[in-house]
C-alpha cells in the first residue's frame, strides 16, 4: 500500500473507529447511522471515487476499495459501498448529477420498466432486497439501456434487513421523471458491469471484517486460560488461528489483485476469483472464530457476532461463491485447453 493510501486508511479509520465504539453494556447498534454519514461526507469518504467534476472527491477506485474496506474492518452503519462505487459510479457515467446524500442502486432491473410519458419519463414496477433504500436520498436504477436518479417520492420501501441488521428493503417505484434525470447509460455500463463492481465491493468489505476477525480471535486466544495457561498455546487453536489468518490473507491477496484489474478496465475474471474466495473464506473462518471464541462471541456485549454475521450476509450478496464459480468454469471451458492459462493470467497482467 502507498504511503497516501496508508494515509487514508488511517483518516477513514479515525472517523469509523469512533463511531463503532459501544455503549456501556457493550453493544453496537444496528442500522443506519446518520452521524457517521455526515462525518465521511464531510471529508469527501462518500464519494471518493466518483470524479470532481460529478461532485465526488476526484479518487481511484483503488482508493474507494481502501475506505471500505476499513468500513467492513469497523462494521461502519453507512451504505459507503452503494453510494461511492455503484450508484455514484452509475449516475456518473451517465453524465448525471451525483446528488449528496447516501444512494442506493437497484441492480437487478428486470421488474422495473422506464418508458417515455408525456414528454418525460414514467419509471414503475418493483425491486427487492434493495440495500439501503429506507435511508438513501437517491436511488440509481439502471433499466431498458438507461440510467435514472430517483428521488424518495418516486418509492415507498417496506423495511427489511439482512443477518447483519443492515436495510434490504423492497421498493414499489411509481414516478414520473424530467429528461434531467434520466440518461442513456454508456458502453460498458450495464448489469453485468453493476454486478460485478458490487460483487467487488462485497469482497472488499468482507476482507476488512476478516482482518478484525483474526484480530479479535488472536487476542482472545491469547487472554482466555484454561488448564492454567492461555488456549492459544494449545496445538489446536494453534492450528485454528493458522487456518484463519490463511483464510484472511488469500482473501486479501485475491481482493488488491481484482481491484488492480479493475481500475485497468473490466476484469470478470480476478473479480470472480475475488468473491468465491471472500465466500469461502468467510464460510470457513467464521466458524473457527466463534469456535475459539466459545459461546461469548455470541453475545451483544462482545464485537465478533457484528462481524461474523456480516460476512455470512455479504458472501451471498452480488452472486455467491457457487455463482461465481460457475461464471468462471463457463468462462474458462469456452477459452478450450490452450486457451484457460491465459484467460487467468491476461487480467493480473496488463
Amino acid at each position: 500500500m502507498s504511503h497516501e493510501r496508508e494515509m487514508l486508511a488511517e483518516a477513514a479509520a479515525g472517523v469509523m473507529g469512533r463511531h463503532a465504539a459501544p455503549d456501556e453494556l457493550g453493544r453496537v447498534a444496528e442500522g443506519f447511522d446518520p452521524a457517521l454519514w455526515d462525518a465521511l461526507e464531510e471529508l469527501g469518504f462518500t464519494l471518493v471515487s466518483v470524479p470532481e467534476e460529478a461532485g465526488g472527491s476526484g479518487g481511484s477506485l483503488g482508493d474507494a476499495a481502501t475506505v471500505l474496506r476499513v468500513a467492513g474492518r469497523t462494521a461502519a452503519r453507512v451504505p459507503l459501498a452503494e453510494t461511492a462505487l455503484l450508484g455514484g459510479w452509475l449516475l456518473a457515467s451517465a453524465g448525471l448529477p451525483v446528488p449528496a446524500g447516501p444512494i442506493t442502486v437497484v441492480a437487478e432491473a428486470d421488474d422495473l420498466v422506464l418508458s417515455r410519458e408525456d414528454g418525460g419519463w414514467r419509471l414503475s414496477g418493483s425491486a427487492v432486497w434493495v440495500p439501503w433504500a429506507s435511508c438513501a436520498g437517491t436511488i440509481a436504477v439502471l433499466a431498458d439501456g438507461y440510467v435514472a436518479a430517483l428521488d424518495p417520492a418516486g418509492w415507498t420501501a417496506t423495511a427489511g434487513a439482512n443477518m447483519a441488521g443492515e436495510p434490504r428493503d423492497d421498493v414499489l417505484v411509481r414516478a414520473r421523471l424530467d429528461d434531467a434525470a434520466v440518461a442513456p447509460a454508456p458502453p460498458g455500463v450495464d448489469a453485468a458491469a453493476l454486478h460485478r463492481r458490487g460483487a467487488l465491493a462485497r469482497a472488499i468489505a468482507m476482507s476488512g471484517a476478516l482482518d478484525r476477525v483474526l484480530e479479535l480471535t488472536i487476542a482472545y486466544a491469547r487472554e482466555r486460560e484454561q488448564f492454567g495457561r492461555p488456549i492459544g498455546r494449545f496445538q489446536a487453536i494453534q492450528q485454528y488461528l493458522a487456518e484463519l489468518a490463511g483464510e484472511a490473507t488469500a482473501t486479501a491477496a485475491a481482493v488488491e489483485a481484482a481491484v488492480t484489474a479493475e481500475e485497468a478496465g473490466p476484469a470478470p475474471v480476478a473479480v470472480a476469483a475475488a468473491k468465491v474466495r471472500a465466500g469461502l473464506a468467510a464460510g470457513r473462518g467464521a466458524p473457527i472464530a466463534h469456535q475459539v471464541h466459545g459461546a461469548i462471541g455470541a453475545t451483544d456485549e462482545h464485537e465478533l457476532h457484528l462481524y461474523t454475521r456480516r460476512l455470512w450476509s455479504w458472501r451471498d450478496e452480488f452472486g455467491s461463491e457457487t455463482e461465481w464459480s460457475i461464471d468462471l468454469g463457463r468462462r474458462f471451458a469456452a477459452q478450450g485447453p490452450d486457451g484457460i492459462w491465459p484467460a487467468i493470467t491476461q487480467e493480473v497482467s496488463r
